[in-house]
């Protein structure tokens, strides 16, 4: 008797069967042709990492308790500073090695 076996799957993967609408599954595979070479795993990936993000961002507000949350006035008042702050100084660009002249020399 003939029996199936499951395919291996790469590192730490796994199969799952999902529903979505026709609308969200266009923009999926629309996604994936353009940045991942139309591997709608990645496409799916990518999402995930996003939803990582924002689970953190939850754990980190949850975790500063009232600290976290502002008000609309606090937070036009730090889009403010954020956007009126002048950026750091920027260095300048080094020089190649054996351009600089040496002492006495001219």
């Amino acid at each position: 008797m003939k029996t199936l076996q499951k395919a291996e799957r790469a590192g730490h993967t796994a199969k799952i069967s999902v529903s979505l609408d026709r609308d969200d599954l266009t923009m999926l595979r629309r996604r994936a042709r353009r940045l991942h070479g139309g591997n709608v795993s990645a496409a799916i990936a990518e999402a995930v990492g996003r939803l990582r993000e924002e689970e953190g961002r939850q754990r980190l507000v949850a975790w500063l308790g009232e600290s976290g949350h502002a008000t609309p006035e606090q937070q036009d008042a730090i889009r403010v500073e954020w956007t009126t702050t002048s950026p750091p100084r920027q260095q300048a660009p080094e020089r190649p090695r054996g351009t600089r002249k040496a002492r006495g020399a001219g």
